[in-house]
């Protein structure tokens, strides 16, 4: 809705409300406590008191205005003060007792619970105890929540993130043996030593990126000396005696028995038969022999045996022990990295938490004072002016390619976003979500506030015509003609006629966006997206509600075509631009550049377009890759991950699921870039810090 410039706004921020509505009661309950405390604070730093009060109240000029100012300016200080004074109190815990220190102790158990605090990797980004103190104050005091719930609540949404990977610390060690004068060198053997390091960390007030080179320790030398001993056998000579026996012949007379047979006569009677047959006796002589024995003698060798002894020299095999030296040469060495970081300083998060409890920049500017009154370090309100605006709102609109919407904005009203888009440089999920906030997409009964607005944008009528016609409260007289092209240019008024129908009407879906986009315009919305929608509500409340409707409008849309984009290549990856490319992967300029760039060829707003479909992992911006988008993929069961750099804006957001060939951004030279062009990268299973798991991507795209 767009008030008059004296309306007041819809939901004033949390301190303007116990300025005017709540002072007495919370105040009282809130002084019994902290009135001794901002007494003492106001003497101990009072130079840095006035400091900030002045800061906040410039904030409060800027956000509430003089006149209300003027009129609770006392309540205001007051409350300021117990403000500073209880973020002192339960941040420090100087002077507490009972149940306050309870509460002081419980806010530094909880900041000790958002990282791990016996990791030396974690422990610098622990919550500080001050900042949640410094932050629930205006929760407390607004509502009757338990103050533990809300110191829990706070830690955990403060709490950071950690990305951590696994890199390899290798040992290689190798071992010469030497004996006797000969070395034998052993194989290089290595041995694994996985160590767990932190890649990247998101906190509070930024994020913080480690990239880690390689690298491997010369080679370390020792030297150790044993013996050992060792048996061997070795021939020698000795000498022995032996007995050696030598036989000869000698002949001895010996006796032996001889038996001879001696022949001797002797007469025997024989019977005989004559002739007449008479026997008769007859002697004849015959002849016999005897035995007789004799002793002879004769000489016979005898053989005999004579021994002397001998000296002889024969070779044995002794058995020995001799002691051997052993020289055992080691030499190791190992594989460490050298790490060096990319700090952001970003308040985004931060941001978004605050956000998330309707607080809006006064409100914000209350929880730096209770922040910075406790010594801490923060520009938050300084990037609010700066980067705060949502950083693509107010860039670049005018995709001109087909957006098929989500997140519930109706198909049939984009051409009316589109076109207001295209002619007065108001990106079309901003104008979507200014109509989603005012009257839901039109789905209001009346579509007239109970103040006058009317339309589907919820103009006022003397905005919409012009402030001369008012009659008071925006409202203009019924019998004039609120849709004379005219009249408004008479009153000087917003209403545009889109259609050149004769008549501007914000009862015209068209018309009413339209209008819509020229008041954006005309309220500075290229430079200051945030002040312009400021302009059309005067609510710092309003302003995250339209941003945060936007992000999200902006990020669930598919954008198809745009421009000329490379053809499709289902189940593989396409070419992620058109353009030729002006440095491909390998080494470059004494480094290794890791990734293929694709220059503009002279081409304004070349679109970037996703590669395969996946899953957007990050999109964020960086000092490095600028506007960049992080993808994951999974092609015929291989996991990627593809990053597109540099771009000048950022279509899709974390968690999205894209489809090959849709719009991501243009092509641009946002972070470290010296020219438009796209850094296109592709890491096989994912992207690492070191570039570890990096791929020249013609091995995939066809460039």
């Amino acid at each position: 809705m767009l008030p008059s410039p004296q309306e007041k706004e819809r939901d004033p921020s949390v301190l303007r409300k116990y300025a005017e509505h709540k002072a007495k009661q919370q105040g009282r309950k809130v002084a019994k406590k902290g009135a001794k405390f901002a007494v003492k604070l106001a003497k101990f730093a009072a130079k840095k008191f006035v400091l900030l009060l002045g800061k906040v109240l410039a904030w409060l000029v800027g956000a509430v205005g003089l006149p209300v100012i003027g009129i609770a300016l006392a309540v205001i200080v007051a409350l300021i003060v117990i403000s500073l004074a209880w973020s002192f109190m339960f941040g420090t815990g100087d002077g507490l007792e009972g149940e306050d220190k309870k509460i002081h102790e419980y806010i530094v158990q909880q900041a000790n619970g958002t990282v791990n605090m016996n990791s030396s990797l974690e422990r610098p980004y622990r919550v500080p105890e001050k900042l949640i103190a410094a932050t629930i104050q205006l929760d407390a005091f607004q509502k009757n929540d338990d103050i533990k719930s809300v110191i829990k609540k706070m830690a955990n949404a403060l709490a950071p993130t950690f990305d951590y990977g696994q890199y390899d610390e290798w040992k290689e060690k190798q071992v010469t043996v030497c004996e006797d004068g000969k070395c034998n060198a052993g194989p290089v053997k290595r041995t694994s030593n996985m160590v767990t390091k932190l890649n990247h960390v998101e906190y509070w007030n930024g994020t913080t990126t480690f990239t880690y080179t390689p690298k491997v320790t010369p080679w370390k030398t020792s030297e150790k000396i044993t013996y050992r001993e060792e048996k061997y056998k070795e021939k020698v000579k000795e000498t022995y005696t032996v007995t050696v026996v030598e036989y000869y012949i000698e002949y001895e007379t010996r006796p032996y028995t001889v038996t001879e047979y001696v022949p001797y006569e002797e007469k025997i009677a024989v019977v005989k038969l004559d002739e007449n047959g008479r026997r008769y006796v007859e002697y004849i002589t015959v002849t016999k022999y005897k035995k007789v024995t004799k002793t002879e003698y004769k000489k016979v060798p005898v053989k005999k045996a004579k021994s002397r002894e001998e000296e002889r020299v024969r070779e044995v095999e002794v058995e020995k022990v001799r002691k051997i030296e052993v020289k055992t040469i080691t030499k190791t060495r190992q594989q460490y990295f050298e790490s060096s970081k990319s700090t952001i300083t970003d308040y985004a998060t931060f941001d978004s938490i605050l956000n998330s409890y309707g607080l809006g920049l006064t409100d914000k500017s209350i929880v730096e004072a209770n922040y910075m009154f406790m010594g801490g370090t923060i520009a938050y309100t300084d990037w609010l002016q700066t980067m705060g605006t949502g950083g693509s709102f107010g860039g670049s609109p005018g995709f001109d390619g087909t957006i098929i919407p989500g997140a519930g904005v109706p198909p049939q009203y984009m051409p009316f976003y589109r076109s207001a888009e295209e002619k007065y440089g108001v990106d079309w999920y901003v104008l979507a979500a200014v109509h989603f906030v005012e009257t839901g997409f039109s789905s209001h009964k009346t579509m007239v506030s109970s103040v006058g607005a009317v339309g589907h944008m919820q103009f006022m009528p003397a905005t919409w015509v012009g402030w001369k016609y008012n009659i008071g409260g925006g409202l203009v007289s019924s019998s004039l003609d609120i849709t004379s092209p005219a009249v408004i240019a008479a009153g000087n008024g917003y209403g545009r006629d889109a259609q050149n129908d004769g008549k501007a009407d914000p009862w015209d879906m068209e018309d009413a966006i339209h209008t819509a986009a020229y008041y954006l315009s005309k309220n500075g919305y290229a430079k200051d997206a945030r002040k312009a929608i400021w302009q059309y509500n005067h609510a710092d409340w309003y302003v995250n509600k339209v941003l945060s409707n936007a992000e999200k409008f902006k990020t669930a849309a598919t954008y198809e075509g745009g421009g000329d984009t490379p053809p499709l290549k289902p189940g593989s990856f396409m070419r992620p631009a058109i353009g030729p490319v002006s440095s491909p992967f390998g080494a470059r300029w004494g480094t290794v550049h890791y990734g293929t760039d694709i220059a503009s060829g002279g081409k304004s707003k070349v679109p970037i377009v996703a590669s395969a479909d996946g899953t957007v992992s990050r999109s964020y911006f960086s000092s490095s890759y600028g506007n960049v988008v992080f993808i994951k993929h999974n092609i015929n069961g291989q996991a990627y991950e593809t990053v597109y750099a540099h771009m000048t804006n950022r279509a899709v957001s974390q968690g999205a699921k894209v489809k090959q060939g849709q719009f991501l951004g243009y092509m641009g030279t946002t972070g470290n870039s010296t020219g438009v062009h796209l850094h296109f990268e592709v890491h096989k299973n994912q992207w690492t810090p070191n570039k570890g798991n990096a791929m020249n991507p013609a091995l995939v795209v066809q460039f």
